[in-house]
């Protein structure tokens, strides 16, 4: 056949689209009218498209004025699970006296509003299962006859339709144990409900539950907890997913259980409570010690140590310095103080910094303790006897300090307000352990920071500097720069970028606030402009025979009895040109090897340690 479309017209009388250049469309948007497109049945692939043509066989809307009448509308399905050929698909409340009914038995339930125009109900009904026991009680209270018509006419229909599912869960509950199916109906929105996923058992709100994933692989719940963002409690939330398992498992087996069906779960309560109370109250900056785990020195393990740690907890600084600030956002927040309710969901974590490993950390409220403090630090601080006095000008110039006694201040306003000691002398003299004494005594933390941890390009060292430089003197805390050599040499013309590290050092020391103890083993090789910044400058002495025979003594007293020790055994090993660090260490390795023979420290121990150091000479 020939069809001629030159006209827009075939020549068998069809009309056909005209060629867009011949044709005058209206500007985009002018027309006042709309143009209706119709969703096409799937493709082979299973997918839609739109048309402008009217679907054929349309079927004729059933929800009109006739069917409004109706107190209830129940839309069914065709069912395949060779029970019955027909299961309820969703529910549409119309009467007002069920509205009233059902605001009352789902009072509170997230996402159902009943006093809405159009109140409808989906497969599987999950407020309707939560609550079916609520909904049984009121329905037998009932006492208007209209309203109780009303409602039992809903309690047969959907009696019918739960029944099975109801008496699976009874019967499952009963037994302690559920099904992977069925895990949502002991999951109620608004219930506590316990987890021990990440670590300790604690406390969460469930909020809602998701349908399951296709394939159902696993079901997602979202749950609210209690937080601190630094300056206001509030509520965070994350997500919990039950991984689908064959069968029946207990239900205190499950990621996350009611606590209802906790075999204590008043003593769970009343546990989680306290411990809730116990982290509010570290709210704001405390300085503890941290018990990070413990271990056995045997295989019966009745000989443990722990390993502790100090560390600050500063949530505020935390969100300031940390590069996880975001883990302890909240999104809604909490006036004033927390009540038992909120205290029972409050996350045991607690976040702040950790002076061992220099990082920001999240801690648990029960591993935190009160710092035990070595009251004879500085006391047992050996120095040779002309330097005794040395020790009473540190104490008292960092006591001072720390006290704003000294409020002198520079010209420029903000400037010279700090306190440096530069100790110099050679290693194993007491330089560093001056700082940690110093420190002890005023119950202060102390950071040690040495070159490796601001590195050497320009940048990255100032950043870094200047994040340290303002954390310290919030936490009160003494900053020690161990071997800081590298940042106070004389500048010359052949090291320019180390010269640009000492310069930005020197520019940001003019504006701390706290106290800094330097240490240096070159006092002959420091920068002029440090000796006008240095307001203490102590030389350290080589230990002298008394010297060496107190260290002597202070390590073997913390190991073991010193009384198993002779004199003329002190004065053998007295006569050893050792630093404080290497009698430290060589008792320590005494000590371990002491152990491993399930006996004291004696000096046959010191005496093998000391020979195998003489042969690695």
């Amino acid at each position: 056949m020939t069809i001629d479309i030159s006209d827009g017209v075939a020549t068998d009388g069809s009309t056909t689209e005209p060629e867009a250049k011949d044709f005058h469309y209206e500007p985009v948007g002018t027309l006042c009218d709309f143009r209706t497109l119709y969703q096409t049945n799937p493709d082979a692939y299973d997918e839609r498209s739109w048309t402008k043509e009217v679907p054929l066989n349309l079927p004729d809307p059933v929800e009109d004025e006739e069917s409004a009448q109706y107190a209830l509308l129940v839309r069914k399905q065709k069912c395949y699970d060779g029970r019955r050929s027909l299961s309820i698909h969703s529910i549409v409340v119309q009467s007002e006296r069920l509205k009233e009914f059902l605001k009352k038995a789902l009072n509170n339930y997230p996402g159902v509003t009943p006093t809405l125009e159009r109140l409808e109900f989906t497969l599987p009904f999950r407020p309707f299962v939560h609550r079916w026991e609520t909904i049984v009680k009121l329905r037998d209270e009932e006492r208007d006859p209209t309203t109780k018509a009303h409602v039992d006419l809903f309690y047969c229909i959907m009696d019918e339709e739960l029944r099975d599912i109801i008496g699976r869960k009874k019967d499952l509950v009963s037994k302690g144990v559920i099904t992977h199916d069925l895990a949502w109906t002991i999951l109620e929105p608004q219930d506590v409900i316990l987890s021990s996923i990440e670590g300790p058992q604690r406390a969460y709100s469930l909020t809602q539950a998701s349908e399951e994933y296709e394939p159902p692989e696993y079901t997602y719940f979202e749950v609210e907890y209690v937080g601190f963002n630094g300056s206001k409690f509030g509520y965070s939330h994350r997500g919990f997913d039950i991984p689908k398992f064959s069968g029946t498992i207990p239900i205190t087996s499950l990621p996350i259980f009611p606590l209802k069906y906790h075999p204590e779960k008043e003593v769970v309560q009343d546990l989680l409570i306290a411990r809730g109370k116990k982290w509010e109250e570290y709210k704001g900056y405390h300085f503890k010690s941290y018990e990070e785990g413990s271990a056995s020195t045997n295989t019966k393990g009745d000989t443990k140590y722990h390993v502790k740690n100090r560390v600050i907890i500063d949530t505020e600084a935390y969100k300031l310095f940390g590069s996880m600030a975001g883990s302890i956002s909240i999104h809604r927040e909490i006036d004033g103080g927390l009540d038992d309710a909120q205290r029972l969901m409050a996350t045991p974590m607690l976040y702040g910094y950790s002076l061992n490993d220099k990082n920001w950390r999240s801690f648990h409220v029960d591993c935190l303790e009160d710092i035990e403090w070595d009251e004879q630090a500085f006391e047992s601080l050996v120095l040779p006897q002309e330097q005794q006095g040395l020790k009473d000008v540190i104490l008292a110039a960092a006591k001072a300090q720390s006290k704003k006694v000294d409020t002198f201040d520079d010209v420029v306003q903000g400037k010279g307000r700090g306190f440096i000691m530069q100790l110099s002398g050679p290693p194993g003299v007491g330089k560093t352990l001056t700082a940690e004494s110093v420190a002890e005594v005023m119950r202060v933390p102390l950071y040690v920071m040495s070159a490796g941890d601001l590195g050497i390009d320009a940048r990255v060292f100032e950043n870094k500097l200047k994040d340290i430089l303002r954390m310290i003197p919030r936490w009160g805390a003494l900053l020690l720069l161990d071997e800081a050599d590298v940042f106070m040499e004389t500048r010359d013309s052949t090291n320019l970028d180390r010269n640009e590290l000492v310069s930005i050092f020197l520019r940001m020391l003019e504006y701390y606030e706290g106290i800094i103890f330097l240490t240096t083993n070159r006092t002959q090789n420091i920068d002029p402009a440090f000796e006008s910044r240095v307001h203490l400058s102590l030389s350290y002495k080589e230990l002298d025979a008394e010297s060496r025979r107190q260290v002597w003594k202070q390590f073997l007293s913390r190991s073991s009895s010193i009384n198993g020790f002779t004199d003329e055994q002190l004065d053998q090993v007295t006569e050893l040109q050792l630093n404080g660090r290497q009698i430290k260490n060589v008792v320590k390795t005494a000590g371990l090897l002491a152990w491993s023979k399930e006996r004291e420290l004696q000096y046959e121990d010191l005496k093998t340690v000391l020979d195998l150091r003489n042969l690695q000479k």
